[in-house]
């Protein structure tokens, strides 16, 4: 079995050669690195039954081996290539229908929640948060105190989580 530590070395003296080998073969940068890793999990599951004289060839015959059997899986069709561009121009930024009408349904609750506050406090609320307008600004414009604005405003607060649960 081989120690961690030699590993360690042999994965930093080996892994650039062993990259730009399969990106050769490949033409995936990609493919080559997954590739890599791949020989590296394979020397470190230690699935042979004798001494290794090279770890660098023993590698290297590994990476080989597994860039070609990845390059006749994708001639035979078992494999689709598709580089990064490609997927993100197919990637969807709209979420799932389903976080969609979690979405909905959860802005529906909240807007039901604010509308069953009590007027004042729905008013303050509102303009707090939606407006925007500080306490000072919305103790100005109601002719309240700054207090009965705070105050109101965590009562919305209480009210609104009392109602999410």
């Amino acid at each position: 079995m081989i120690k961690t530590s030699q590993i360690d070395k042999i994965y930093i003296a080996e892994r650039g050669r062993l990259r730009r080998l399969v990106m050769r073969l490949t033409g995936n940068r990609a493919t080559a690195e997954e590739l890599v890793q791949d020989a590296f999990l394979r020397l470190i599951a230690g699935n042979t039954d004798h001494d290794i004289r090279s770890y660098e060839a023993y590698l290297t015959r590994i990476a080989r081996n597994l860039a070609l059997n990845h390059m006749r899986h994708l001639r035979q069709g078992v494999e689709v290539p598709c580089e990064n561009e490609m997927l993100e121009t197919m990637s969807d930024e709209r979420p799932s229908t389903e976080v969609a009408l979690i979405a909905r349904q959860t802005l529906a609750n909240t807007l039901k929640a604010i509308m069953a506050l009590p007027p004042r406090r729905r008013e303050i609320f509102i303009l707090h948060r939606f407006e925007e307008l500080t306490y000072n600004q919305i103790a100005a414009r109601l002719g309240i105190s700054r207090n009965t604005v705070m105050v109101q405003i965590v009562n919305a607060l209480a009210d609104l989580r009392n109602a999410m649960r």
